[in-house]
């Protein structure tokens, strides 16, 4: 959890508890945990041959009904 969404946490916890409940994953993304890896993983060899991909890390938050 960064620091930012810590203080949000404690400053606001009601609504806190409402944005999480709207995180379909059940938790905020973790910048470096979620997305820096994903990035890590875009840049080395495996991925050499993925082109024109738009990747969506949004924790389901786009899913549709």
């Amino acid at each position: 959890m960064t620091a930012q969404l810590e203080n949000f946490k404690l400053s606001y916890p009601e609504a806190y508890e409402k944005n999480l409940r709207g995180v379909p994953m059940g938790r905020f993304g973790d910048p470096e945990l979620d997305i820096g890896w994903v990035c890590v993983q875009l840049g080395s060899p495996d991925f050499k041959y993925m082109s024109g991909e738009t990747l969506t890390l949004e924790g389901g938050m786009g899913q549709r009904p």
